[in-house]
């Protein structure tokens, strides 16, 4: 019984060995997929095929390559297939331009199968003609309000249309808003960017915020540009007058100590400014319009203590209406404030600074 009793045990702590020492394998694989095969080669010419494939030396995927997938000119008809170690595409047939660089553009989204090692700027490059265009242009957006850059889209579309429908080539930002486009011809574009909120991968003018910029030049070097974007609109507080009654109530009932008393002190400007003081109650607006300035100092104002909010837009053409960027006028937005927050409390006496839009009347001559 004993032996029978030291052969278990001895058998348990054999296999507990076992469990401690076993292999951990090798190191990490950080390694992207190597591309095996790619038809058309890179800078193929007179290519006037529909389909394109790479092959790779081992099992690939790509999850979200539909999201961030451009060809440049667009491809109507533009699809993709996964297999193991194969990415193919095919596109509509006898739709390709005569002499034209044509380019796929796949960005950072194929990685290996296991670690997802990606492949950065992976791309197809072939001219239908006997040349492949060289020229660039590169950019990067400056970007108010809220949402990812590579949620956006950037376009180049013909210059001086008035209704945009596609684009000629298309891309989409970088994380860090940087963006560019290559193997383009000489010409002249006009520059989109936007948010496709309905995904139907065409820019709805009255429902998508954009920003742009007209006459842009393609270029041998690495010119570079800032575009602006915003994604706000400016919707003006609605002054409920039963709310403005009790608060003014409020105020001519309450004690001097329960109260506080600010003065607004609002830099130079050229045009006129529309201004809104909202409390954190959100039941509470003050409005204050100022016109052509230098630095101005507001009269005292007294209000209730709390946390407070001051939004407002520059009012460049004077007509008391917050006007968006327009693509036919060729205009952009009327400033908008950058929320500001500041804190008053009860038998406070304070001067609060008021940080004003960038642009003046100056920018617009």
């Amino acid at each position: 019984m004993m032996l029978r009793l030291l052969k278990y045990v001895a058998l348990g702590f054999c296999s507990a060995c076992a469990v401690q020492n076993a292999p951990q394998g090798g190191p990490k694989d950080e390694t992207p997929p190597v591309i095996r095969e790619i038809s058309p080669v890179i800078g193929a010419l007179n290519y006037t095929g529909s389909t394109a494939t790479v092959v790779f030396d081992e099992y690939i995927q790509a999850q979200k390559l539909r999201g961030v997938l451009v060809s440049s000119p667009p491809l109507t008809g533009l699809e993709f297939e996964l297999k193991g170690k194969r990415l193919s595409f095919t596109w509509d047939e006898n739709q390709m331009t005569d002499s034209t660089t044509y380019r796929i553009s796949l960005g950072d989204e194929v990685g290996d199968l296991n670690e997802n090692n990606r492949i950065k700027n992976l791309q197809f490059v072939w001219s239908t003609g006997p040349i492949i265009d060289s020229l660039q242009y590169h950019g990067s957006l400056n970007k108010k309000g809220e949402g990812a850059f590579d949620a956006l889209s950037v376009w180049l579309v013909p210059s001086g249309i008035d209704s945009v429908s596609k684009a000629v080539f298309s891309t989409t930002p970088r994380k860090d808003g940087s963006f560019s486009f290559y193997y383009m011809p000489s010409d002249t574009f006009d520059l989109l960017v936007f948010e496709d909120l309905n995904f139907n991968k065409t820019w709805d003018v009255d429902m998508e915020p954009f920003g742009f910029q007209k006459n842009i030049f393609s270029l041998p070097d690495s010119f570079h540009t800032i575009i602006d974007y915003s994604a706000l609109d400016f919707e003006i507080p609605i002054l409920d007058s039963i709310v403005q009654d009790s608060i003014a109530y409020y105020i001519d009932t309450a004690s001097e100590e329960s109260l506080g008393t600010i003065s607004f002190r609002i830099g130079p400007h050229e045009k006129m400014l529309h201004l809104w003081c909202t409390h954190s109650s959100n039941h509470q607006y003050l409005m204050t319009s100022s016109a052509h300035s230098d630095t101005l100092l507001s009269e005292p104002i007294i209000l209730p203590p709390g946390d407070y909010t001051i939004s407002g837009y520059q009012d460049l053409n004077e007509n008391h209406v917050w006007d968006g960027p327009s693509w036919e006028d060729g205009t952009e937005g009327e400033p908008i404030l950058e929320s500001q927050v500041f804190d008053l409390k009860a038998n406070w006496d304070i001067e609060q600074p008021i940080v004003l839009p960038l642009k003046t009347a100056e920018d617009e001559n």
